[in-house]
């Protein structure tokens, strides 16, 4: 592996351990600080208000998850960021999900209902990483490079005078000492 390999996979390994760790706590939260089901259920009736609200407050967890791991695969995983956020996306969700497949007092109680439960947040877990690490990559950038290559530099058409330089406008300006 070259020097460049071995840094995207650390920094997927370190925002997935960042992900799994703020998920478990977040959703855990979300659970806890969302209110009961009883409006819900009176709503929508007593299966589909559950999975309604069930969702919803499992995306609001995923999503304050999502937003410290994408910064770190936004500063750490360019120009790949997005690749890294799908990757990182589908270990972390596989690392959520295995034990309770794994486990075999577990195993027996598993129906179909939970395995679409678990399809359904597992493909919310990518997404919401790929398109929180997405909309970072949208944000106007600070840095000068890639300034630069959208905007023009201040510099951009300098003219050959020493002591006139042409702004990006093509308007003279004065030489700073």
């Amino acid at each position: 592996m070259q020097r460049n390999d071995v840094k995207l996979v650390l920094v997927v390994v370190i925002a997935g351990a960042i992900y799994f760790g703020l998920l478990y706590l977040s959703v855990n939260y979300a659970f806890g600080a969302a209110p009961g089901l009883v409006w819900v259920k009176e709503s929508f009736g007593r299966l589909w208000g559950s999975r309604i609200w069930s969702h919803s407050v499992h995306a609001i967890g995923v999503l304050a998850a999502a937003i410290p791991s994408a910064l770190v695969l936004y500063v750490f995983g360019r120009p790949h960021a997005l690749k890294l956020a799908a990757v990182t996306g589908i270990v972390t969700a596989i690392a959520v999900f295995l034990p309770s497949f794994l486990h075999p007092a577990v195993r027996p109680y598993l129906d179909s209902g939970f395995y679409l439960v678990v399809g359904i947040d597992s493909v919310k877990m990518v997404l919401i990483l790929v398109l929180v690490t997405w909309l970072l990559n949208k944000l106007p950038s600070n840095h000068a490079m890639q300034r630069s290559a959208r905007v023009g530099t201040p510099l951009a058409g300098t003219a050959s005078s020493s002591d006139r330089l042409e702004s990006a406008s093509g308007a003279p300006t004065a030489r700073r000492r």
